[in-house]
């Protein structure tokens, strides 16, 4: 089944270029720089970083108005802390996080998301947004980020920033990427409709699934960039797509086994077919289309805190139980203690166990998708 392949993966340097300064790469004054590394500031380095930073009367924007920056023009944050640095990069952040998306929200992995719609994985230092993904053309958008006035409260030694960017900016943007995002879960959706094979509409309709995931991060940053608030609604239903998906699995013919001759493969085996049975899949040992074998590999590999330390490497293949085409992969280790050896051993295969229950099914989908 074909897959989208992700590109370059953006680092904190490049996506953070115009949106958020590194410490490391902004070469601030000696003060400046004291201030920022300590979390709250002496009374002396408050005073000397308070010299860049102007300390007079109140600005308007701290309370709110910002004649410069009308809402119906930009979009604006608002920020105070302990150090210039701090506020200064939260206030960027908050407007760069309608961009980035956040994918520990969503159920699925970070590679699956990016994948899902030929994005890259961004490494930021943005506050809660540490696992991201975003088109490559967002650093184009980051740019148009700025700090447009500090302010230094000499009264409660506190620093104040705001940061603005333009409005039709940030929806043109969000605009043509709801569109992309659109476009692409058509796609998916038209492959799955075109294949007789289940097991390929199940991983193209997840793909665009994780898709209008994606979008509907989009579509909540829209409203806030819309005036209206409405943004742009998906004709799409997430919780039908991932039902529609989760059903084909259902219908596949799996014949759980271990690897021939190892001296585990019957044990395997058996934890297979049950993590398919827990996931209301279809184990059979006849007229199966598909062969799903697994290996595992425990060992002690030493001690932590007068425990044994038990390790275990299981590998799953899917193949066609016809033409032994390999339809997925994957791999996972564990590590788990036990007061001995053979405590340690017993736990690994427990755990193994307990995670195929648990993830069968998911396991199934990722499959799906390469």
């Amino acid at each position: 089944m074909a897959r989208s392949t992700v590109g370059t993966i953006l680092a904190a340097a490049i996506i953070c270029v115009g949106c958020v300064s590194n410490p490391s790469t902004d070469k601030p004054t000696a003060d400046k720089q004291e201030s920022v590394a300590e979390t709250t500031p002496s009374s002396e380095v408050q005073k000397a970083a308070a010299v860049e930073i102007a300390s007079g009367p109140q600005p308007e924007w701290v309370a709110g108005e910002i004649a410069e920056f009308p809402r119906v023009q930009y979009i604006t944050s608002r920020t105070q802390a302990q150090n210039a640095e701090a506020a200064k990069q939260q206030a960027l952040a908050n407007i760069a996080k309608l961009f980035l998306v956040d994918t520990t929200t969503f159920d699925m992995t970070i590679q699956q998301a990016a994948d899902a719609a030929d994005y890259e994985k961004n490494t930021t230092h943005l506050p809660d947004s540490a696992q991201t993904v975003a088109p490559p053309e967002v650093t184009r958008v980051l740019d148009k980020i700025k700090i447009v006035d500090q302010w230094f409260d000499s009264e409660t030694n506190t620093y104040h920033a705001l940061a603005a960017m333009p409005r039709n900016t940030s929806k043109g943007y969000l605009q043509s990427q709801i569109q992309l995002l659109d476009e692409k879960t058509l796609e998916y959706m038209k492959a799955a409709r075109s294949s007789p094979d289940p097991f390929v509409q199940a991983g193209q309709i997840a793909m665009a699934w994780r898709s209008q995931q994606l979008r509907s991060k989009m579509q909540q940053s829209m409203q806030q960039a819309d005036l209206t608030g409405r943004g742009i609604e998906s004709e799409f239903n997430l919780t039908l797509m991932k039902q529609d998906a989760n059903n084909l699995l259902t219908t596949l013919q799996i014949e759980p086994a271990g690897l021939a001759g190892e001296m585990n493969a019957k044990q395997v085996a058996t934890m297979i077919k049950g993590g398919l049975l827990t996931s209301d899949l279809k184990p059979t040992d006849t007229n199966a289309d598909y062969v799903m074998r697994g290996t595992l590999e425990a060992a002690v590999i030493g001690e932590r805190n007068g425990w044994a330390l038990g390790h275990g490497k299981l590998n799953l293949v899917l193949s066609d139980k016809t033409t032994g085409e390999v339809r997925g992969t994957t791999q996972w280790e564990v590590e788990v203690p036990g007061l001995d050896e053979n405590a340690a051993i017993r736990r690994v295969y427990e755990k193994t166990e307990y995670k195929l229950k648990k993830d069968m099914r998911n396991i199934l989908m990722e499959m799906a998708m390469q």
